[in-house]
C-alpha cells in the first residue's frame, strides 16, 4: 500500500468527494481528512492509501494539480514517519 498526501482543498470537499476523485488513478484503500477538532471542518489536507505503489505514482502523476469542487489540488508523496498535524 502506498501513501498520497494531499493539500490545497475546499473546506466543503468530503471523504467520499476524494475517494471518487482519486479512484480515476487506480484503487483506493482509505482516505485520512484532516478536521478541526472543535468545529469538524475540514482544515484541507490529508493522505490518500493507495492499493498499489503504482497506483500512488499515477495518482501522483495524473491527478496534480487537477481540479476538485473548484480548485486546485496538490499531491505528493507522504513522508514516512510524518503525520498531518
Amino acid at each position: 500500500m502506498a501513501r498520497v498526501y494531499f493539500d490545497s482543498i475546499a473546506g466543503s470537499i468530503t471523504r467520499e468527494d476524494l475517494r471518487e476523485f482519486f479512484t480515476r488513478a487506480g484503487e483506493v484503500r482509505g482516505v485520512l481528512l484532516v478536521t478541526d477538532k472543535v468545529s469538524g471542518e475540514s482544515k484541507g489536507f490529508g493522505c490518500v492509501d493507495m492499493a498499489t505503489d503504482a497506483d500512488a505514482l499515477h495518482a501522483m502523476s495524473s491527478l496534480k494539480g487537477s481540479s476538485i469542487k473548484g480548485g486546485t489540488i496538490r499531491i505528493e508523496q507522504a513522508k514516512a514517519g510524518k503525520r498531518p498535524k
